[in-house]
């Protein structure tokens, strides 16, 4: 009974996810409150002592690297200007490996369960793709801290939310949508999914995001490798089919505004011509200061969440800023967390993802999480870490019942 009204809990958790600007206090959104009942609802269970004692400490592979991790905080923590910044910025990585992760490891059993999770993230995805491409189309500004917004030069976002953020929240709902259309047999359905994810697609290319088109371009190649590893034929009729959509909906956009295209096509070339990007440019240079306060004590950082103080922008790589800010352990324990999930990844590969279309697709949901975050600051945001959890506790699942079947 409890376990079931954890479950629910965290049903409803995902499908507020994506809305990370309902805020609570700080950075605790409602989302974070619904995981915490869920928690607690474990705990108060017959099964809540094994819970604790097992599944959030013993058994926790991510145990380890947190408390490596923690190591280099707290070393760090004496050389933040701002410590409540620090510590809150803390307790949000522990909030994902020490809570939510145990969490779905104990209430997330089988496929059907990861589908309603599956829906719970893309619904939102859908209506908040739908309101950012209508906001352009009818250049309608709903408000910057609200839902959706047209700023930082004519890129879309929402909830005041640096335009890659809702990019990649929208994007890994995706692959969820390209197994559902490869796992039915009803054409309603597969239609509707490849409708939804080129709309989703609009709406990711309208944020102008570099780091997300590159993200899209490797979960793509990813997607056809692992299919053919799985030993799926592609139908030439669905790639036809799937381009005369595309090409309906760009036709259709571009009649509304042919100046639609122009902001994310002069950002996207600058993939190329690195030189003609006063942004690129300005992180090269964060990166080198960046490197010159490791040089000078690279066993002690600066402390979480305040190196942007000393290098005025935040370095957009986790992996280097998690060093310039907690130190070596920091960077030791924080990198671990993206190579458990790699190696994984790996094993699912090489055993043909255990038979699993859906495991394909949180693979590549995983993979993109881990590329996508080469590119961003702040790499503890629990709407795209859990996904990626989520395919680390179903693909051990699998893993483990072909063990105890064999």
């Amino acid at each position: 009974m409890l376990v079931s009204l954890s479950r629910i809990f965290l049903y409803v958790a995902f499908i507020l996810l994506p809305f990370t600007f309902i805020r609570l206090f700080n950075n605790l959104t409602i989302s974070d409150l619904l995981i915490i009942l869920s928690f607690i609802t474990i705990i108060i269970s017959n099964t809540g002592k094994k819970f604790l004692i097992e599944t959030v400490f013993l058994k926790n592979i991510f145990l380890l690297p947190l408390l490596i991790f923690s190591v280099g905080f707290f070393l760090s923590l004496n050389r933040s200007l701002f410590p409540y910044e620090s510590i809150t910025a803390y307790l949000q990585v522990v909030f994902i490996f020490l809570f939510a992760y145990p969490l779905l490891v104990q209430v997330v059993k089988d496929e059907k369960q990861i589908n309603i999770i599956a829906v719970m993230l893309i619904i939102p995805g859908i209506i908040i793709s739908m309101i950012m491409i209508m906001l352009k189309i009818l250049s309608i500004d709903i408000g910057i801290d609200l839902l959706a917004t047209e700023g930082w030069r004519g890129r879309l976002t929402y909830g005041g939310m640096e335009p890659n953020i809702p990019g990649r929240i929208i994007l890994q709902n995706i692959p969820f949508l390209a197994v559902f259309a490869l796992t039915t047999k009803r054409k309603t359905i597969i239609i509707f999914s490849v409708v939804l994810i080129l709309i989703q697609l609009l709406a990711i290319f309208l944020t102008s995001s570099r780091s997300n088109l590159l993200t899209f371009i490797v979960g793509l190649i990813l997607f056809v490798i692992f299919l053919f590893k799985f030993g799926s034929k592609i139908q030439i009729r669905s790639v036809v089919f799937t381009l005369l959509i595309s090409v309906l909906i760009i036709k259709i956009v571009y009649n509304f505004d042919d100046e639609f295209f122009i902001r994310p096509f002069e950002r996207y070339s600058t993939i190329i011509h690195v030189k003609k990007s006063p942004s690129s440019l300005e992180r090269i240079k964060v990166i080198d200061k960046g490197f010159n306060y490791i040089n000078r004590n690279p066993f002690i950082g600066l402390g979480m969440s305040n190196s942007y103080l000393y290098t005025k922008v935040s370095v957009h790589n986790p992996v280097l800023l998690t060093w310039i800010e907690n130190g070596i352990f920091g960077i030791i324990g924080f990198t671990t967390f993206y190579m458990i999930l790699l190696f994984q990844g790996i094993k699912c590969y090489k055993n043909k993802f255990f038979g699993s279309y859906l495991l394909i697709g949180l693979t590549i949901v995983m993979v993109m999480m881990v590329f996508g975050d080469m590119f961003m600051a702040n790499s503890y945001k629990r709407i795209l870490w859990l996904p990626a959890l989520l395919f680390f506790v179903h693909s051990r699942n699998l893993s483990s019942n072909r063990k105890d079947f064999s």
